[in-house]
């Protein structure tokens, strides 16, 4: 089954979750910025998904609340289906 991201990414993220990175530009809540596959300097396509998924990686983000490896794996099953809306 193919992983999207209103079935599958965007429940992850709490609404404080998006809330608080939405003033940074960071757009958690849209299918379309999230899948957008224009690259940046750091990755040659799908940018804002992987600067995403790398401070999630990180455990940077989201703050008090590491995810676990099941949902860093869900999230780059995402990724790797495509980027699915």
């Amino acid at each position: 089954m193919t992983t999207s991201f209103g079935n599958d990414i965007l429940p992850m993220f709490r609404p404080g979750d998006i809330a608080c990175m939405a003033p940074k530009g960071v757009r958690l809540g849209d299918a379309d910025w999230m899948g957008d596959p224009a690259g940046n300097d750091d990755f040659a396509d799908h940018a804002n998904a992987r600067r995403v998924f790398a401070a999630l990686s990180s455990g940077f983000m989201p703050p008090g609340h590491r995810w676990s490896r099941d949902s860093l794996d869900l999230y780059a099953s995402w990724m790797g289906d495509g980027f699915q809306p």
